[in-house]
């Protein structure tokens, strides 16, 4: 059945907390990635309940919902739902992660927005390559001159899109940043340090070439805002308009010709010089090694952090060694091991997912599928893809394999890109590793995987046993863990838990500032906040208790927790209190919804008709 593209796009903004709760939204290829202002309403198994949906992961602060080819209808359909800036995530935003991944997550959300305008380019350079090949354009004609005008201006002008992108990320004025990147790559400052090294102001300006460059910007712009924090604070406000904007580029201008920009050109220059060092001397052990480890790379979303390189290598080699060959290697090989499991798989359901998952990595390129829909979820298909991908990869490296331009996410069709170097033998060597990919991951995954359970196989006596004592007509009952005036979840003024995005139940406003347990069980989870905590009953009932809404903004204040995650507790213990009027005085609501959270796993729940209860009286009945 064909995707509701719409009823997806509604379903998500619901789930990750409406449009209120969406600082950003911006997508790649297979991805929607929101910013989020709080991090914590999704419930990612919710979300990966939607129809369309792959795949939740959350990186480099952002909320990324894995959708596959689908990805741009639903990201429009999203778009006439609210206003949403294509922020990719701050510094402040998400968890706190080791230093490594948070710039590996600034270079990839800074790049990420790019991606379009580098792919149509690349697939101009691609097809002019192939007018070229077989005599159909003529080198010294317009047509040339302009398609290859074309396939370069996103390259030659990177620094002023990249600044655009990188500014807006840091919350920083986009048109300055780009005026000072498009100063970098002026016809007149070109020329000047083609010169040699000159001076500005008596001070030696490093002579260095920045079409095409990535780190010179990605090192101005963060310091760029330093810069214009600094003139606004000195500017006085009936000059500011005129005032600000002088300081910062003037400010900027020898900030980037005399340190930022040869750094990064020094950087950038070490940088080639190392991928032609790994490409010249242990260039079969980094591909083996990369295309092995690319899924895992994927997953992150980390391998847009790379792109950097691949554009120095193109610039300064003429070709990439690295980035496109090694996901050529490693997505193939994820196609060719979803296609073994549509080909053993007993389930018709998964024989058409992994079918259909299998040809767009393949064909497009476009892992993802397989990955979270086949690979993973049945592991030894993982396994059998690595090992497929590391000699496949292996072979690359040997044959000195390589791109010669870049069109889209490497698959089958990527040998086009290969075309070049004086001959066909480059992307000979390619169909080799396109065969080897496929075919490897293909075999072994038929050795390997054993079509179970999950896949629609016989179901273990366990797992019937578990069926069985799944509760269908004996009843669970829940007492009420507060005091107060009990509604229905429908009239709680949040979408996430009026919508029933995070479970069933009720909604209660208190009386009394204690939380007891509604029923024997287990602590599940305790918020750091200290204002909601989950239980498991002994009976298997999965309860969420929120108090308040919102008020994950207090950061703990007004309430004292009285358990820890892992204690078991008894009916009518007394699990944490709140004070009322501090959360009153701060603005938010005491509504405090109570959610069974798993209820896939029983047939109906009742609330109870008491419009007001005690802690400890009935309030849920589960069956």
């Amino acid at each position: 059945m064909a995707l509701d593209y719409a009823k997806t796009a509604q379903a998500l903004l619901d789930e990750v907390g409406g449009e209120k709760n969406v600082s950003g939204l911006t997508h790649c290829m297979t991805r929607l990635r929101f910013v989020l202002k709080d991090s914590a309403i999704p419930k990612d198994s919710e979300v990966e309940k939607v129809p369309g949906v792959i795949r939740v992961v959350r990186q480099g602060g952002q909320y990324q919902i894995v959708i596959g080819n689908e990805v741009g209808n639903v990201h429009k359909e999203l778009l006439k739902l609210g206003h949403f800036e294509e922020s990719t995530g701050g510094t402040d935003e998400g968890p706190k992660e080791n230093l490594f991944s948070r710039m590996c997550g600034f270079v990839a959300g800074c790049m990420t927005p790019l991606l379009p305008a580098m792919l149509g380019c690349g697939m101009i350079k691609v097809v002019l390559t192939l007018l070229m090949t077989f005599g159909l354009v003529d080198t010294t004609g317009s047509t040339y001159v302009i398609l290859n005008a074309a396939g370069d201006a996103f390259f030659y002008f990177m620094p002023v899109l990249l600044a655009m992108t990188t500014a807006k990320r840091l919350g920083s004025n986009i048109y300055l940043a780009m005026v000072v990147a498009a100063l970098l790559i002026h016809p007149d400052i070109t020329a000047l340090l083609g010169q040699g090294n000159t001076a500005y102001f008596g001070i030696p300006v490093t002579s260095a070439v920045y079409s095409s460059s990535v780190l010179p910007v990605l090192l101005i712009v963060p310091i760029m805002g330093y810069i214009e924090r600094f003139a606004d604070k000195i500017c006085p406000n009936i000059v500011k308009v005129f005032l600000k904007p002088l300081i910062v580029v003037f400010i900027s201008i020898p900030v980037a010709l005399v340190v930022v920009g040869p750094l990064g050109s020094i950087l950038g220059n070490y940088l080639a010089s190392g991928i032609s060092f790994l490409y010249d001397k242990a260039g079969w052990l980094t591909i083996m090694l990369l295309s092995a480890a690319m899924p895992f790379i994927v997953m992150t979303g980390m391998h847009y952090a790379l792109i950097p390189l691949m554009t120095i290598g193109f610039t300064s080699l003429g070709f990439d060694a690295i980035l496109i060959i090694t996901m050529f290697c490693s997505n193939l090989a994820q196609g060719g091991a979803s296609l073994a499991v549509a080909v053993k798989a007993k389930d018709e359901n998964v024989k058409s997912t992994a079918s259909a998952a299998g040809v767009s990595a393949i064909v497009a390129g476009i892992t993802e599928p397989a990955m979270y829909g086949v690979t993973l979820k049945y592991k030894t298909p993982m396994i059998a893809s690595v090992i497929a991908a590391a000699i496949s990869g292996l072979y690359a490296g040997i044959t000195h394999l390589v791109a010669y331009s870049f069109g889209g996410s490497p698959s089958s069709l990527s040998l086009i890109q290969m075309i070049g170097g004086g001959g066909f033998g480059n992307m000979i060597n390619g169909v080799i590793a396109l065969v080897a990919s496929v075919t490897l991951a293909f075999i072994l995954t038929l050795i390997l995987y054993k079509p179970g359970e999950a896949d629609g196989g016989a179901a273990s006596e366990s797992d019937a046993a578990f069926e069985e004592k799944k509760p269908l007509v004996e009843t669970i009952e829940l007492a009420s863990p507060l005091a107060g005036t009990v509604i229905s979840l429908t009239e709680v003024e949040d979408a996430v838990f009026a919508g029933g995005v995070l479970g069933e139940g009720a909604a209660i406003i208190p009386s009394e500032g204690k939380v007891y347990a509604p029923a024997d069980g287990t602590i599940s989870a305790v918020i750091d906040t200290r204002h909601a905590v989950g239980i498991t009953t002994d009976r298997g009932a999965e309860v969420l208790i929120h108090v308040g809404l919102d008020t994950v903004q207090l950061k703990g204040d007004g309430f004292t927790i009285h358990c820890k995650e892992g204690d078991h507790v008894t009916k009518g213990s007394l699990l944490l209190e709140f004070d009322m009027e501090k959360i009153k005085e701060a603005g938010f609501s005491l509504t405090t919804p109570v959610l069974v959270s798993n209820m896939n796993n029983f047939v109906s729940l009742k609330i109870c008709d008491k419009k007001q209860v005690e802690a400890g009286e009935k309030l849920l009945t589960i069956v």
